[in-house]
């Protein structure tokens, strides 16, 4: 029998896959250029989930109890979603896997010195990956809180983006204080630190975009992200998210929690 969350997956794969095949067979098929990097790499070209696999450090979204006001307005906006043209464009995640990553660990295909584990050989196997990690953070000691209080940070979606998401930032500043030191502590003790390290910007993604928006579908896309954020701020001025976990990872639809941070 399947479960919510693979009921939920399996919807929005058919969702994703629906539209794209009518897109296309309501005319040419695209050109190549039009198809964004992520095409091919997290997502088929009719909007399946491509296997990405991988691990990371996240806080899932609560989906029931006091601290689910954000998810309800998150699976409002997925709700809404599907009636808006530039939508056909995007391949939507479940709302079962929504989460804020704190730290981005590896993914099998990024073998680089910066985002591979230091002391761990780049020719490693994701599987022996994964274990050096796990007994890494094992040992980490959190030194902090493992929950995080956020709110929505208004964005206005630029041009050739790839993904679709709520922005989101600490409450104060020693809410990101804290975040941010946490982050350096984690790249310290496992020795990844990604280019974008120190701008890192926090987000819950609602989808990846599979062709780039028309100048129309820019400004459709643009007017439904100010409705949006301000529903899901009005809904949910605070968001206290779920515990650290570490989680692995086969694809974009599901991450896998192996432990919570600090109960390793």
């Amino acid at each position: 029998m399947m479960d919510r969350r693979g009921f939920i997956g399996a919807l929005a794969a058919t969702a994703s896959f629906a539209a794209a095949s009518c897109a296309t067979r309501a005319g040419a098929a695209p050109a190549v250029a039009d198809w964004t990097p992520d095409v091919g790499r997290k997502f088929y070209p009719d909007g399946r989930v491509h296997p990405f696999p991988g691990a990371t450090i996240v806080c899932h979204v609560d989906q029931q109890g006091p601290n689910a006001a954000y998810f309800s307005a998150r699976l409002d906006v997925f709700r809404e979603a599907p009636r808006y043209a530039f939508a056909r464009k995007v391949a939507f995640v479940p709302p079962s896997s929504y989460h804020m990553t704190v730290f981005d660990l590896v993914t099998d295909e990024a073998r680089t010195a910066d985002r591979w584990p230091d002391g761990l050989a780049l020719s490693a196997t994701l599987q022996e990956c994964n274990s050096f990690l796990a007994e890494r953070l094992r040992a980490f000691h959190l030194e902090t809180e493992p929950q995080f209080r956020m709110r929505l940070s208004v964005y206005v979606p630029a041009e050739r983006e790839r993904t679709l998401a709520i922005r989101l930032q600490p409450v104060d500043a020693a809410e990101e204080a804290r975040i941010r030191r946490l982050r350096d502590r984690l790249s310290n003790a496992l020795g990844i630190r990604a280019p974008n390290h120190d701008t890192y910007g926090f987000h819950t993604t609602l989808g990846y975009y599979l062709r780039w928006l028309s100048a129309a579908e820019l400004a459709e896309c643009r007017g439904a992200m100010e409705a949006w954020q301000a529903q899901v701020a009005a809904a949910s001025p605070q968001i206290l998210l779920a515990p650290l976990e570490f989680c692995t990872f086969r694809d974009m639809f599901a991450f896998e929690r192996q432990f919570f941070l600090g109960q390793g």
